[in-house]
């Protein structure tokens, strides 16, 4: 509640021209103050009129006045610069540590606020409450709220890459690799992929990586998925007899095949195929990270997923299960999201890292030309009359849905703070 609160002082919100304190003193807000997120009073340098003279100071705001002494301010001198205590009810009188009286002013909140505030709070995460308002707000303001948003997201993934790369002592190619592999897990095999990648560093992998065979037994090995006894595949045969042997040099400890999750996974999304394209794109393209930043145009970022499968995998989904021929590459929606929410990311943490504003545009020109992501999401705003149409502004969507509209951060949002301020019948 305090943090409406806030949002009415500051945007001057409440009822009333003539605002009077409670010892029935008139006054005149002639600047609200600069907000606080940190400890100390909520608003530094506000400046009030009372009569002629003019107090310069700070601004607290409570819902009770007696939450001054539950606060324990009475007692810390850094609140002596309080200058108004404004509150929604007036339950105490409050003093400074050396006796001296604040003046508090009854701050009435306007019912429309309230009751807008109370329904955007009260919404359930997969909705979206403001869905019937949309049209009310300032396309303008949206176009901007969106690109603020599209570049929140793009920044918040960047930083898991430059995080990576300081923990890898700025090996690129070394974070770029456990992110791709992360990639390869689609959400629910993301973790184990992403574990799959640490335990096999890619040195390792890159001493081998001429081979296909040895490419795949390194993954499948360390994955756990050459623990079993399938006699009749010569294929298996060979990529165990690999790995145990590399196993033997590099000094491995396979994984557990337990963290692999199936459950209410299409079979293309199995595992063990997105194992065998994560080797073969390995194996032809061992510096895929240089390739990546070279790339100028989508074609060029596309074409290295063109992926070809060893022959076992054009009728296995798994290594003891017979599927129909079937093409088991990467599908145009996957290789699509690892671009948006992988290699993009990448390209502008290096940009940005190296100091080259033109690599930083290039990687947001990528999400503009990229289609939307096609997500529940997405379409549920789009419903509500949003524009998206890129995935840059799917990605936008995303970072609202998540970051704003889960939390319920409608104050911190732009759309919300919009909505709260404006009035119903505008």
């Amino acid at each position: 509640m305090e943090q409406l609160l806030h949002h009415i002082w500051k945007y001057a919100l409440y009822e009333g021209k003539e605002l009077h304190t409670t010892s029935g003193d008139s006054f005149e807000v002639i600047d609200a103050g600069i907000y606080n997120p940190d400890a100390g009073p909520d608003f530094f340098n506000a400046k009030i009129r009372t009569g002629i003279t003019v107090w310069v100071g700070n601004v607290e705001i409570h819902q009770h006045s007696s939450d001054w002494y539950q606060h324990r301010h009475h007692t810390d001198k850094a609140y002596d610069s309080v200058i108004l205590n404004v509150v929604m009810q007036h339950d105490s009188e409050i003093y400074r540590t050396n006796g001296e009286k604040i003046a508090q002013f009854v701050m009435q909140v306007p019912d429309r606020v309230m009751d807008d505030y109370s329904f955007l709070q009260d919404h359930s995460p997969a909705s979206i409450p403001c869905a019937f308002r949309l049209g009310q707000i300032n396309p303008l303001l949206l176009s901007d709220w969106k690109t603020a948003l599209g570049m929140e997201r793009v920044l918040a993934k960047s930083s898991r890459a430059k995080i990576l790369v300081d923990r890898y002592a700025g090996n690129w190619e070394e974070a770029f690799y456990i992110l791709l592999a992360r990639s390869f897990g689609t959400g629910i095999n993301s973790d184990a992929f992403e574990r799959l990648a640490r335990s096999l560093p890619l040195s390792y992998l890159l001493k081998h990586i001429d081979s296909l065979l040895q490419t795949e037994a390194f993954l499948f090995g360390q994955a756990g998925f050459l623990e079993e006894d399938y006699p009749e595949h010569p294929y298996y045969r060979l990529l165990q007899r690999e790995y145990a042997l590399l196993r033997s040099k590099f000094r491995l400890t396979p994984l557990p095949r337990t963290m692999w999750k199936f459950f209410r996974l299409r079979p293309s999304s199995f595992p063990q195929v997105r194992i065998a394209c994560l080797a073969s794109l390995l194996h032809t393209y061992p510096r895929l990270f240089s390739s990546f930043i070279q790339a100028t145009s989508i074609d060029k970022l596309k074409e290295p997923f063109q992926i070809t499968l060893h022959a076992f995998w054009e009728n296995h989904y798994q290594f003891d299960t017979v599927s129909v021929d079937k093409n088991k590459g990467l599908g145009f929606q996957t290789v699509e999201s690892i671009l948006i929410n992988t290699l993009v990311p990448v390209l502008f943490a290096y940009a940005e890292r190296t100091d080259q504003p033109l690599l930083e545009e290039r990687a947001i020109c990528f999400l503009e030309d990229l289609k939307p992501e096609n997500n529940v999401y997405v379409r549920n705003w789009r419903e509500a009359g949003m524009k998206i149409g890129s995935a840059f502004d799917s990605q936008a969507i995303l970072q609202l849905q998540k970051e704003y509209c889960d939390k319920k951060k409608c104050l911190y949002c732009r759309i919300g703070h919009q909505l709260l301020t404006i009035k119903k019948s505008e």
